[in-house]
C-alpha cells in the first residue's frame, strides 16, 4: 500500500456526480484511470505487482535498504585507487569497506552514494555511469537479489531516513557516525539520485517512471473522492481509503520531486507549487496515517533492531506528560466506549512523529530544486535541522502544531486521526 499501488487500482471507476466537469475531473481523476489501467494491463490483476515488486495481495515479501550517512565527500577515482591499493597491500590486505571505515574515523561505510547535483556537468558522462552502477551492485548484493526498481529502492530508502528523523531516532546506530546535518543534506541527495535514476529508466520502465511521477496526482483524485462523501460504502472504499492513508508519505515525497518544479492553478487562480496549494490534502492522510499507525501499534520507523550497536531507540524528543490511555491497540471498543469528547492530548503521541514528518517535508519543498549547488544543499541542510529541532523541543502538541505551521483547529485533526483509526477495522 505504501507506494500508492492499492490506491490507484481502488480508485473508481465513475467520478462522483459533485466532480464531474470539474478541474479535478481533467487534471487528477483522467490521469489516475489511465495510470490504472496501465498498471492493471502490466500484470496478472489477481497478483497486481507494485512498483516495488510485492504483490498487493501480500503473498510476495521484498527487502529495501536504509541509508544513513555521516557526510565524508570523496572522489570516485580516490576511492578507486584507494580500494586497489588496499586489495594489493603487501602485507596486510584489506577489503574495500574495510579500507574505507579505516579513512572514515572508523565510521562504518558498505556503499559510495553518487553525490549528484548541478555540479554533474563538470563531470565526465562515463565517470558518472560507473559511480551509479557501482552504487546499484552493491545495493544489489546487500539485498541478495537485484531490486525491482531502483527508483523505488531509493523513494523507500528516503522514506525510511524520514521516518526516523520523524521519530527522533538515533541515527548513527548502525553505523557509528552520522548526524542529522549529514543526514539532512542526503535527503536532497536522495532526491537528485532519484530524479536521475528515473530519467535513465524512462525507456526501459515507462510504467514504473509513470507510477512515481504521477503518484502525487492520483494522491490528490483521491482525496477529492473521499473527501466528496459520495462513495458508496464497500470493499472498494475500504481499500481506497487505506491505500489513500498509507501512502500519503510517499506521495507527499513524490510530489516534492516531480511537481515541485510545476505549477498548478488553485481555485482562486494563483499559480503555486502543487505541494503549496494542495498541501492541506496531504496533511489530511498523514494524519489519518498517525490514527492508522496508532491503533496498529506502530511506535516506531520499524528500522531500529533491538540488537544494534549502541544505546538502542532513543528518542530526541522532549518530554510529553502523555494522557495514560495513550498507546497501541488493536481493541476498536477502545475508542467507541470511551466517555466524554476525545481530546487532542490523547492522540498526542501519535500526533508526534507524523507533524514532524510533515514539517520536514514542507520545508524540503521550500527548497528543492534540481539546480541545487552543493552549498545551497548545505544551507538547505542546516535550515531542515533547524525545523527538526524546533519540532523536538515542543513542549506540547499544540506548539508542535504551532512550529509545523498547521492550522487546522484541534476538532478537525481528531476527526482525521480518528477516520484512520477506523480504517484498521
Amino acid at each position: 500500500m505504501i507506494d500508492g499501488t492499492l490506491m490507484i487500482v481502488s480508485i473508481p471507476s465513475q467520478l462522483p456526480k459533485a466532480l464531474q466537469g470539474t478541474d479535478v475531473e481533467e487534471d487528477w481523476y483522467n490521469p489516475s484511470i489511465a495510470l490504472a489501467s496501465l498498471l492493471r494491463s502490466s500484470t496478472d490483476s489477481s497478483q497486481l505487482l507494485t512498483a516495488s515488486g510485492s504483490s498487493i495481495t501480500g503473498s510476495r515479501s521484498c527487502y529495501f535498504t536504509t541509508s544513513v550517512t555521516a557526510g565524508n565527500s570523496v572522489h570516485c577515482n580516490c576511492h578507486e585507487r584507494a580500494r586497489i591499493a588496499d586489495r594489493n597491500h603487501p602485507k596486510a590486505p584489506k577489503t574495500e569497506w574495510e579500507g574505507a571505515s579505516l579513512r572514515n574515523s572508523r565510521v562504518t561505510c558498505n556503499a559510495i552514494l553518487p553525490l549528484i547535483s548541478k555540479e554533474n556537468s563538470q563531470i565526465p558522462v562515463m565517470s558518472l555511469e560507473r559511480a551509479l552502477h557501482n552504487y546499484q551492485t552493491v545495493t544489489t548484493n546487500i539485498l541478495g537479489s537485484e531490486p525491482n526498481s531502483m527508483v523505488w529502492n531509493i523513494l523507500y530508502d528516503l522514506n525510511f531516513l524520514l521516518l526516523r528523523i520523524a521519530y527522533g531516532e538515533p541515527l548513527n546506530n548502525d553505523c557509528g557516525g552520522g548526524s542529522l546535518t549529514s543526514n539532512s543534506a542526503l535527503i536532497f541527495y536522495d532526491l537528485f539520485l532519484v530524479d536521475t535514476i528515473a530519467r535513465n529508466s524512462e525507456h526501459d520502465s515507462p510504467i514504473t517512471v509513470q507510477h512515481a511521477r504521477e503518484l502525487s496526482t492520483c494522491f490528490l483524485a483521491a482525496s477529492s473522492i473521499l473527501r466528496s462523501g459520495e462513495m458508496e460504502v464497500g470493499n472498494l472504499a475500504k481499500k481506497l481509503r487505506k491505500g489513500f492513508i498509507e501512502s500519503s508519505l510517499m506521495s507527499s515525497i513524490c510530489c516534492i520531486l516531480f511537481k515541485n518544479a510545476i505549477t498548478d492553478v488553485g481555485i482562486s487562480g494563483t499559480s503555486k507549487m502543487r505541494w503549496e496549494l494542495y498541501k492541506n490534502h496531504f496533511l489530511t492522510g498523514i494524519l489519518q496515517l498517525a490514527g492508522r499507525r496508532h491503533a496498529l501499534g506502530i511506535e516506531s520507523s520499524g528500522c531500529v533492531q533491538p540488537n544494534s550497536k549502541g544505546r538502542g531507540r532513543a528518542s530526541s524528543f522532549s518530554e510529553w506528560d502523555y494522557d495514560g490511555s495513550v498507546g497501541p491497540s488493536s481493541d476498536r471498543r477502545k475508542y467507541t466506549t470511551r466517555k466524554g469528547p476525545s481530546t487532542i492530548e490523547l492522540y498526542s503521541k501519535a500526533i508526534r512523529p507524523m507533524v514532524t514528518f510533515y514539517a520536514v517535508i514542507d520545508q524540503v519543498s521550500k527548497d528543492f530544486s534540481l539546480e541545487m549547488s552543493d552549498q545551497d544543499v548545505e544551507a538547505s541542510a542546516s535550515k531542515l535541522v533547524g525545523v527538526v529541532e524546533s519540532c523536538y523541543n515542543a513542549e506540547n502538541v499544540s506548539a508542535l502544531l504551532s512550529t509545523a505551521n498547521i492550522s487546522l483547529d484541534h476538532t478537525t485533526i481528531i476527526e482525521e486521526i480518528e477516520i484512520g483509526i477506523n480504517s484498521v477495522y
